[in-house]
């Protein structure tokens, strides 16, 4: 049990879908009460997600609407309303992605994360706004994400994979059908201890929640790592406890814990 007059302000870090959210992308009574009494009693929270900022807003509760976040699976992390670290993709490594996806067989659905917008280089059906263009015209601006697209059910992407520049990493999940690209450093973890250093902290006053692969790394780094019962096993791996299932009162599990 911790509790605030033996540590400093602890910062409970939260994943959003599949963790803080339920299946129907509400915090349930339950989390939110814990919630309160976690702000109350001086400690922190602050958001990771991979959604890019645009979709984050609309499903927190008010009282977590000052809350840092970290999104974009950590290429990017907002405090105060502003960017205070930004780690995208390489200009080159965007290049060098839609260089092999024309000399491919295959027809590819690209997607480059900029600005808060999504640009992709042709029409598909999906949820969310979306603006199609030439990605070539793009890619010298940061690009915190880029995204092949499956529409049709992803099949096999060991050739995607092993084009992938050194310098980024490929992020893939059985939760979805994409395939995800990033910088290499880039993961919720480092952007959380660049926020503890904001705050003049370091990661052993970090409990972290997730699901996810996205999530392995500051699970993993944190003083606390903490998985849902309905987390990959690879989050389940590195997790210091394991927590109810996102429908259930996980984070008010957790936070109960260590609250006492």
């Amino acid at each position: 049990m911790m509790t605030s007059n033996t540590v400093p302000p602890l910062l409970l870090a939260l994943d959003l879908d599949d963790t803080l959210l339920g299946s129907d992308k509400r915090v349930i009574a339950a989390n939110l009460g814990a919630l309160e009494c976690w702000l109350a009693a001086g400690h922190e929270v602050a958001i990771a997600t991979g959604r890019p900022p645009r979709s984050v807003a609309p499903v927190l509760p008010p009282l977590l609407h000052g809350a840092p976040r970290i999104v974009y699976n950590g290429a990017q992390l907002i405090a105060e309303e502003q960017v205070v670290y930004a780690n995208p993709l390489h200009a080159g490594d965007v290049r060098t992605m839609l260089a092999w996806a024309e000399q491919s067989d295959e027809t590819w659905y690209i997607g480059l994360e900029i600005e808060d917008r999504l640009f992709v280089n042709r029409p598909f059906d999906k949820p969310g706004a979306f603006e199609v263009v030439d990605l070539w015209q793009l890619c010298e601006q940061p690009a915190y994400k880029m995204i092949f697209f499956f529409p049709a059910g992803r099949g096999d992407i060991a050739p995607l994979l092993a084009a992938v520049p050194s310098t980024a990493r490929a992020l893939v999940t059985p939760k979805f059908s994409i395939v995800q690209l990033c910088a290499r450093t880039a993961d919720k973890a480092n952007a959380l201890r660049h926020l503890q250093q904001r705050r003049g902290q370091d990661m052993t006053t970090v409990i972290a929640i997730g699901d996810d692969i996205n999530d392995i790394e500051m699970v993993h780094a944190s003083g606390i790592g903490v998985a849902v019962d309905n987390a990959l096993p690879e989050v389940k791996a590195v997790a210091d406890w394991v927590a109810p299932h996102h429908d259930d009162d996980s984070v008010a599990f957790v936070i109960r814990r260590l609250l006492g």
